[in-house]
């Protein structure tokens, strides 16, 4: 019954089969293991032999892969192939990486380049030093928005009915004592970080771990995604230079992919 709803409920044009196509891939991104076909049709509440014949389609032209010995299907190269088809022609994504690598030599910390995707932060490229390449592995994850200091900047530019939209589903929870605990109170860490002109997650999501972010901006001066820098153990003095050391860098990345202030 809910299926039914749902079809009937979809835009004129969407084609079922490459919607369900689609939703199985969907399954993999959200899990990040290796799944079977019944626990597929399960969570998308689909027919066995439907999930079934989908997952062999996807296995043929090389979108999942079957583990050897084993009833479970992962991710397979074409996946990757085609999200590198992404990252490799996207001015912001080809640029980002040399503005973050100059990032990491300046600072010596992780340092990541995010974009909003519907209610969640989305890494889009991270840059490690070497000493540090165990702690972050956060390309094609995604965050919350509310405890990031990425997610931050890339919400403080939007007007506040579309900030509303992207935290309508957003628990809140807490953390850390730093943790952001209510929508009004993030709305007013919005307007701290539109007046300095960048962010920071002050050990919010983790104990010991600050970051610090900035917008980058296109063409027309919206914001279309931000960079930001990790670390442990940042002494509260230095706070405020490593914010305006990444919102320097985040300026040059927007200008290299177009944007000019006004004068």
């Amino acid at each position: 019954m809910e299926q039914t709803k749902k079809t009937k409920d979809s835009p004129y044009f969407m084609i079922q089969s490459v919607d369900r196509t689609l939703m199985i891939l969907q399954c993999f991104i959200d899990e990040r293991r290796p799944l079977g076909v019944s626990e597929v049709a399960r969570k998308l509440k689909l027919n066995k032999s439907v999930v079934h014949r989908l997952m062999l389609t996807l296995l043929s032209h090389g979108y999942l892969e079957q583990m050897k010995n084993t009833d479970k299907y992962m991710v397979g190269p074409k996946a990757f192939e085609l999200g590198s088809v992404f990252t490799n022609s996207t001015n912001l994504v080809d640029e980002g990486k040399k503005i973050l690598i100059e990032l990491v030599d300046r600072i010596g910390f992780t340092a990541h380049l995010a974009i909003l995707e519907k209610d969640s932060v989305l890494y889009l490229v991270n840059i490690e030093p070497d000493h540090l390449k165990y702690l972050f592995g956060a390309v094609g994850q995604r965050r919350p928005v509310y405890n990031t200091a990425l997610g931050k900047c890339l919400t403080a530019w939007l007007p506040e009915d579309e900030v509303r939209t992207v935290m309508a589903n957003c628990t809140f929870e807490k953390m850390t004592d730093n943790t952001i605990a209510s929508l009004e109170a993030f709305l007013e860490e919005l307007a701290q970080v539109r007046q300095v002109g960048f962010a920071v997650d002050n050990e919010e999501s983790s104990f010991g771990v600050r970051c610090f972010a900035a917008p980058i901006r296109n063409k027309d001066g919206d914001v279309v995604a931000a960079i930001s820098v990790s670390g442990y153990g940042v002494a509260a003095e230095k706070m405020n230079e490593l914010g305006i050391t990444v919102k320097s860098l985040a300026s040059q990345l927007s200008r290299r992919i177009g944007y000019f202030a006004n004068p």
